[in-house]
């Protein structure tokens, strides 16, 4: 850590004093306490090892988290020499003690309050979320940069994700429009990922943007990007990609293929509204073609021009295959209604959904299937594209 209290009880910031003073304090062995819990600290450096406070060992102390490590180190000081260069009052390890914790940089941007936390080691959902509440009790919104090891990009628009990650989007403070912001401090570079819509479990779909930090303003962090036109094309070839795979006996995914054939279905010419990419923060833990199959089959698939249907009726039917407890679906049932209001199929009518004329394609070969999802994807994605119309153009790499 870089905050203590000296024997004046006088908060000292080590990298704002020279390595001469600060071997001087080494050398005479000053006294400097932890602001947390008052206990002695002692000042570590070296040529590898940038100047910093520790605890002695054996404490006890909730900040002394086993040392941060250099990379943390390195790159909370950039964020913090960064933010200082705008017109907001900012202080670096801010501690609360009513809520014993400390942020890595606390914001104060016209009476709003902000914590901003450098997260570079993975900790668990329940730590996170302890620590968003305990900041949410002050009245102190939190905003997570993590360490940019954890950005793992497979495809030009896909990413690996894990719960970890999967957490900051989820309770992001910003529900409508959740992001996630990466850091590497050894090239002063913030990553952005935009439009996150998930693909599996272990896979994300999103538009990424990265930022020379000493070009980007702080504000510009928020801003949403323009959906980009290739996203169309990238989705059919994904779900081209899941309408064909091979799959063995057994698994979610086999069942679900199971199912339809006993229904009379083949999950290979399933119409392209079983795929509607719903985004992060609306979705649940369910894969989101399986449900949506199986809300065709079960409710929409027998619907004709001017039928009309309970919305209530909907999510009996998504809760009769899956409990509430492990899965809510009232937000991700909503975007996806909306959504098919948007291509047309269904009229949303207080509590109930009106089914209009236009057809609905079940396709009859994968071929079908295809070309049928390039030019759904296509009009769907453009629609949407056009709901984002500022991009902020401070940007190294984009696909």
């Amino acid at each position: 850590m870089q905050r203590a209290m000296n024997k004046k009880e006088e908060s000292i910031l080590l990298f704002q004093h020279s390595q001469k003073e600060i071997e001087e304090w080494k050398q005479e062995k000053d006294l400097f306490y932890c602001p947390a819990c008052k206990e002695r600290v002692i000042i570590r450096s070296g040529e590898r090892v940038a100047a910093h406070f520790a605890h002695l060992p054996h404490t006890e102390c909730l900040l002394s988290g086993g040392g941060e490590g250099p990379y943390h180190e390195k790159g909370k000081l950039q964020l913090f020499n960064w933010l200082n260069r705008f017109n907001m009052q900012v202080e670096l390890e801010v501690y609360f003690p009513e809520i014993c914790q400390r942020a890595d940089i606390f914001l104060n941007v016209c009476g709003k309050k902000i914590a901003v936390e450098f997260q570079c080691s993975k900790i668990s959902q329940e730590v996170i979320l302890s620590r968003m509440q305990g900041y949410k009790s002050l009245g102190i919104e939190s905003i997570w940069i993590l360490g940019a090891k954890y950005l793992k990009q497979k495809g030009a628009y896909t990413f690996r994700t894990n719960q970890f990650l999967d957490t900051f989007i989820r309770f992001s403070p910003q529900k409508k429009y959740p992001q996630l912001f990466f850091y590497d401090p050894f090239i002063s570079e913030i990553a952005v990922l935009h439009h996150l819509y998930p693909l599996q479990t272990s896979k994300l779909f999103a538009k990424q943007l990265v930022y020379p930090l000493h070009k980007l303003h702080f504000k510009h962090l928020f801003q949403k990007a323009k959906m980009p036109g290739s996203f169309a094309a990238v989705w059919a070839k994904e779900l081209y990609r899941q309408r064909t795979k091979v799959e063995g006996f057994y698994g979610e995914t086999f069942k679900l293929r199971r199912w339809l054939y006993e229904k009379g279905y083949i999950f290979q010419h399933l119409p392209s509204i079983c795929f509607l990419p719903v985004p992060y923060q609306a979705s649940t833990a369910v894969p989101y073609y399986k449900w949506q199959t199986e809300l065709y089959v079960c409710c929409i698939a027998d619907l004709k021009a001017g039928d009309r249907i309970d919305i209530a009726v909907l999510k009996n039917v998504l809760y009769s295959f899956y409990s509430k407890e492990n899965s809510d679906f009232s937000d991700a049932l909503g975007v996806y209604l909306s959504q098919l209001q948007q291509s047309g199929y269904i009229e949303i009518q207080s509590s109930t959904i009106l089914r209009t004329n236009q057809e609905i394609i079940y396709y009859s070969s994968q071929e079908q299937a295809f070309l049928g999802d390039q030019s759904f994807f296509k009009q769907f994605f453009t629609e949407k594209k056009a709901k984002y119309e500022h991009d902020y153009h401070l940007f190294r790499y984009t696909k």
